[in-house]
């Protein structure tokens, strides 16, 4: 009978361990339908398969459910990878401090690979077996397929790097453990996950027989691409949900109206589009690090070819001047290639300092090559009979900063093709043609036509390329910031907001070789404004501690000690009686007679003083320290032991000596906790910085008059007493109109909108502070730090306590030696009084503000 696992499903450990490994949503509803699945009648000789997109995270989901064996007392897992790069960066995956280790496990599995089975040795030789919710770790044995085939003879090396050295080493004798391929078939709790499954399947004979060879109890394949006909599929997370929900990249296949005409000239046109819309890319990745604070990323151009002797010959056009003109700025990978310095070249691909701009390859970079900055793919007509698989084009669908920007041309991956308008339109299926039969729900060729005659149509009458800041991702109104347009062929008109893939065509100027590609969006930087930029001030951060007052047993009172030890009761145990009654035709029965008094059990005295000063010294309260030590034994417990109306001790008046003991140190702390204070702590802070730089695509605005035309974060000009010649608000009658009355009032100086960023706050409790809304200067030299309130706030707790840690802390700045001159106040600015005051003045008769100035 086959082996299978014994699993019961926890729903509650699914849950941890999806937050643990913080999962994307489709990966914790694949570990779910996983788990599931092994809970029930499953048959162990076919592979469960989960269908899950490239990009979306296949290698968090095998984590997640490799602890989720180790939880459920599973100890031998199998992992098996197409290839040596895949196996390497697998190993990485599960080893503590490698980069690209993915954490979340307790106690991270103990990986066995050909190369080392000292953890399998050390397990053997141990005799630990794991336990369900015991903290032993799994034992990973990490192989790529190859080298679980079965080698063509046993005879000969298994120290060598040579395949059939690595297929003869499973299969031989260790004379410290044994036979490795034995002992994985004999275990009764064997799991292999097969990741990238589709190249193991049952039309693979050798690969899929190694696998079955093993008889594991259960085997679970990860892929992107599935044979619905013969692969059994539990979970389906296709392309095009991957994209909607916005875990990757989405495709736009590009093209020139006419195509690429003459067979070198039309590869070398096709590349010079390739690198004018990588070089376009790169301005928008740029532009974005630079102003969310992230390290620059090359946008990279992939270069698919028919053989290595074609990428030898693009890979030396590319390295001429009229190109890249450097060799490190291009990268050739193939299997003439697979040195040391491509590999680490290819490796910190994703480095800021990386030279590469550029990879051309043949069939190299498929699985296993995880990189997120590829911008570009362009298959040279010399692929024109090829298919480029969805491994290969899922190359470039990871996101390069990790998650979407709103910006289409990082969230986008364009794949150049080279046929015509015409050609495109007579291709019986263009999307499989370009790995993209995935990309969106419905593949109909008709509808696909339909697209790229309309994108056709669009560029007749203008660039499809937009540089407007306005234009939408894949023509989604609310899509987010984007520099193109196209036709959207996989989100139906409900889906607003929603990427789906899209055609779009690549503009050209007259007879001009060269793409026409708008200008990307502006870098918009705000600055100081002139009149004020060499203004700077300190504003009076404040913290809140907790000083807690000395923990001292001294403090009880004598008498609240004498007290308790009165109240220690001396009464004897009691004997309860019952008398057994047997009545004719029923049950035996007791029946309640008069208990009988008993002496307790006698205790020595100096065996209950040990025992009461070792209840006071354990409680979790009480400081071990000598000190109090001491107190204890010499006073505290003495004291009260004297304090007894009784002579001789028993175990239940030592019980309730304890209950009272316990009481009296409790009351203790409880008033002591009603001592602590909050003190509050002053760190001066010089404001204000220097200036930021607007989201890409943001701009700034002219004021606005009314609230209708008010939008939340936008940036507005025109403030002439800011200290910053633009600023943005997040309220229209509390924060915008106080700028207005602050920017006209003949009162006031200048004045500072501050945003949570510029860290200025002030703390009303240990726990909780605030971000106060504007700094203002007026010409009596009182600093004002400003609130704008809704009227809600009036009555509110909140909105009290904030304002009565900021009344002392102008106050306390009277006598901070930072703040030592100056004059510091606080106001609330009401929505109601904002709109009843015409000056700064006025708001202040209306707010009752407070200030240190006498």
């Amino acid at each position: 009978m086959p082996k299978r696992l014994q699993l019961t499903f926890d729903s509650e450990l699914l849950e941890t361990i999806s937050a643990d490994f913080d999962l994307r949503a489709p990966n914790r509803e694949a570990l779910r339908q996983l788990a599931f699945v092994l809970d029930g009648d499953y048959d162990p000789e076919v592979m469960q398969v989960l269908n899950l997109a490239t990009g979306v995270g296949k290698t968090y989901l095998m984590a997640a459910f490799i602890e989720y064996l180790r939880a459920k007392g599973v100890g031998n897992a199998v992992i098996v990878t197409p290839g040596k790069v895949v196996q390497a960066k697998t190993i990485a995956n599960f080893t503590p401090g490698q980069p690209g280790y993915i954490a979340g496990s307790p106690v991270p599995p103990d990986i066995v690979t050909p190369q080392n089975y000292a953890p399998w040795i050390a397990r053997l030789n141990s005799g630990t077996q794991p336990a369900s919710g015991a903290q032993t770790p799994v034992l990973a044995f990490i192989f790529n397929i190859h080298q679980l085939i079965a080698p063509k003879t046993l005879e000969g090396d298994t120290h060598g790097s040579g395949q059939e050295a690595m297929k003869r080493k499973p299969r031989r004798f260790d004379e410290n453990a044994g036979v490795l391929f034995d002992y994985l078939r004999e275990l009764d709790d064997l799991v292999v996950i097969a990741d990238e499954s589709h190249l193991y399947g049952v039309s693979a004979e050798a690969f899929h027989g190694a696998l079955r060879e093993l008889q594991p109890a259960a085997m679970i394949g990860l892929t992107a691409s599935v044979d619905k006909t013969k692969d059994h599929v539990i979970y389906e997370y296709p392309l095009y949900r991957a994209i909607q929900d916005r875990y990757v990249k989405a495709p736009v296949l590009a093209f020139r109206k006419g195509g690429y005409t003459g067979a070198a000239a039309s590869e070398e046109q096709q590349l010079r589009d390739a690198i004018q819309l990588r070089a376009y890319k790169q301005d928008f990745y740029d532009t974005y690090a630079d102003t969310h604070s992230r390290a620059r990323l090359n946008a990279v151009l992939l270069v698919v070819c028919a053989d290595t002797e074609h990428a030898d010959q693009i890979t030396s056009l590319l390295r001429t001047s009229e190109y890249f003109g450097s060799d490190f700025a291009v990268l050739q990978v193939d299997s003439n290639h697979d040195k040391e310095d491509t590999n680490r070249f290819l490796a910190g691909l994703e480095k800021p300092d990386s030279p590469v701009k550029a990879v051309v390859s043949v069939n190299k970079l498929k699985e296993g090559w995880d990189v997120k900055n590829v911008a570009v793919i362009v298959t040279l007509r010399a692929m024109a009979s090829e298919v480029l698989t969805q491994q290969t084009m899922g190359r470039g669908l990871r996101l390069p900063f990790g998650a979407y920007t709103g910006v289409g041309q990082i969230d986008q991956l364009d794949i150049i093709a080279h046929q015509s308008f015409e050609e495109l339109l007579d291709a019986e299926n263009v999307l499989q043609q370009f790995g993209l039969e995935q990309a969106v729900k419905d593949s109909d060729p008709s509808r696909v036509r339909t697209a790229i005659r309309q994108a056709a149509e669009q560029a007749s009458g203008g660039d499809a390329l937009d540089g407007t800041p306005d234009a939408s991702v894949d023509g989604s109104p609310d899509g987010g910031i984007s520099a193109s347009r196209g036709v959207s062929i996989g989100v139906e008109t409900s889906e607003t907001g929603q990427p789906g893939m899209t055609i779009r065509h690549i503009p050209e100027t007259g007879t001009s070789c060269t793409p026409n590609f708008p200008e990307p969006p502006q870098v918009v930087t705000i600055t100081r404004n002139p009149d004020f930029a060499e203004v700077t001030y300190t504003f009076p951060v404040t913290t809140v501690k907790q000083e807690q007052p000395r923990f001292d047993l001294s403090a009880i009172p004598r008498k609240t000690i004498a007290d308790a030890a009165k109240r220690v009761t001396s009464a004897k145990d009691v004997l309860l009686r019952k008398e057994i009654v047997a009545a004719l035709g029923k049950d035996l029965h007791g029946a309640d007679l008069e208990s009988a008094e008993v002496d307790s059990i006698p205790v020595a005295a100096e065996a209950a003083e040990h025992a009461l000063v070792k209840l006071v010294l354990n409680l979790q309260q009480v400081p071990k320290t000598p000190e109090t030590a001491g107190y204890v034994k010499s006073f505290l417990v003495p004291i009260f032991c004297n304090s007894v109306d009784f002579a001789h001790w028993t175990v239940k008046t030592l019980g309730c000596a304890q209950a009272l003991l316990r009481e009296i140190i409790s009351d203790y702390i409880k008033e002591l906790s009603r001592e602590i204070r909050e003190v509050p702590v002053i760190h001066p802070k010089t404001m204000p910085g220097s200036g930021y730089i607007l989201l890409l695509g943001e701009k700034v605005h002219a004021q606005i008059d009314n609230r209708r035309d008010f939008v939340r974060g936008r940036v507005y000009a025109g403030w002439f007493k800011s200290l910053f010649s633009a600023e943005s608000f997040d309220s229209y009658t509390g924060e915008y109109e106080l700028a207005k009355l602050l920017n006209t009032s003949p009162s006031i100086v200048w004045w500072h909108r501050l945003h949570p960023a510029d860290g200025a706050f002030v703390s009303y409790n240990a726990l909780d502070r605030y971000f106060p809304d504007f700094v203002a200067l007026d010409r009596q030299g009182v600093h004002w730090i400003i609130e704008a309130k809704s009227e809600r706030g009036r009555d509110d707790a909140t909105v009290a306590a904030k304002r009565r840690a900021a009344e002392a802390l102008v106050q306390r700045l009277a006598a901070e030696t930072a703040f030592a001159g100056q004059y510091w106040g606080y106001l609330i600015g009401f929505e109601s009084d904002i709109a009843a005051a015409d000056s700064w003045d006025d708001l202040k008769a209306l707010a009752q503000p407070v200030s240190n100035l006498v």
